[in-house]
């Protein structure tokens, strides 16, 4: 059964230099055309059990579109699926996009009961680096407006391991959380994706980005400081306050279905993996013609389900049972910590994920 949606809103009003994700800027559709573009796109799976507990709103800026707007799409989206059940609604914001008071307070009033800020950093020169039109005070104020407007869930997005990026620069930003009203924070680290902007820049040689060793000792920073604070390092880049993990993206790492709305989304249902076209427009034809707008598929079973299986569990601190782990190689025993008859990766491990899942995928096609 479907215990969670992801709806991708694709508008951005510009496109970030590090973003590998589908954001469209000006793109030639209106906000609620695309809006009913989701709920031709949902009544398509009609014959799929859904009954979901999570609804996730991320993009592109899905803070773009007017509260007013959700509030009628959440209303058809009530005539085409249960939504009774639904726990948490998280939508994805830019710190510059509202006019606080009255936004976030429309956007409360509907539904919505958890945000997530892309913050990306606190410090100007971050900020620059990243490609970023928000300042650090506009950051600050959102936080606590929305907070003012009654949001108790809201998490903040950062990015380390940018261009001149230090380790006390990371430091001081780090001091800043402190008194913040946040229940969540993710810490991703830079990936210069060979697509973007900051990924040419990077393969030209013309951005000077920390080597491995700093960002060994950026990311035990983070870990220190922010379970310091009384976050629980759950996932590799994810903490949260006792009780607030977020509980769609448990969705994914548990390895439960899920189903992705909208141009370039992503579904797992059954042992099927597959995703939604990145072109808007072959979305919108296959959609006008009564057609799913899916492109890509893998099903997923033996030793690649399973494989599958211990990729996204292996990101969490709750790990998977000893008994489900394959013979591991030596090389990478000391990155795992056995507690009882669990098995998780250490935080060492974590850093290194990417590589420990390689060698792990090595030693299960042997088996």
């Amino acid at each position: 059964m479907v215990e969670s949606l992801y709806i991708h809103i694709p508008f951005c009003s510009y496109k970030c230099p590090y973003c590998d994700f589908l954001s469209l800027v000006n793109p030639h559709i209106d906000h609620w055309s695309y809006l009913e573009l989701l709920l031709r796109e949902l009544e398509l799976y009609q014959d799929i059990e859904i009954e979901p507990k999570t609804l996730y709103l991320g993009g592109g800026t899905p803070s773009l579109i007017s509260p007013k707007l959700y509030k009628r799409f959440l209303e058809e989206m009530s005539k085409r699926v249960n939504l009774s059940s639904v726990e948490e609604v998280t939508i994805e914001c830019n710190p510059e996009n509202y006019s606080f008071d009255d936004l976030l307070m429309l956007l409360r009033d509907i539904g919505f009961n958890r945000i997530s800020f892309g913050v990306q950093s606190l410090r100007e020169e971050g900020l620059r680096a990243l490609g970023r039109a928000h300042s650090p005070e506009d950051a600050l104020r959102a936080i606590e407006l929305a907070h003012r407007a009654g949001f108790e869930n809201i998490n903040a997005d950062f990015i380390f391991g940018y261009h001149g990026q230090t380790l006390s620069d990371l430091e001081l930003e780090l001091k800043l959380l402190d008194e913040l009203p946040l229940m969540h924070l993710s810490f991703y680290l830079l990936t210069p994706y060979e697509d973007t902007q900051i990924g040419k820049l990077y393969s030209m040689g013309l951005l000077n980005l920390p080597d491995g060793d700093t960002v060994a000792d950026m990311y035990e920073l983070v870990c220190e400081r922010l379970e310091a604070l009384g976050y629980e390092h759950y996932e590799i880049s994810n903490f949260a306050r006792p009780g607030f993990r977020c509980k769609h993206n448990l969705v994914y790492w548990d390895h439960r279905e899920f189903l992705g709305l909208g141009v370039s989304s992503w579904s797992f249902i059954g042992s099927v993996r597959f995703g939604n076209t990145r072109n808007l427009q072959i979305y919108t034809n296959a959609l006008k013609e009564g057609r799913r707008p899916v492109e890509y598929g893998e099903v997923l079973y033996g030793e690649e389900a399973y494989y599958d299986y211990l990729f996204v569990k292996l990101r969490t601190k709750d790990g998977v049972r000893l008994e489900e782990l394959p013979p591991l190689p030596e090389d990478i025993l000391h990155l795992f910590e056995i507690e009882g008859e669990r098995a998780r990766l250490s935080r060492r491990g974590m850093l290194l994920f990417n590589e420990v899942m390689l060698r792990l995928r090595d030693s299960i096609l042997k088996v």
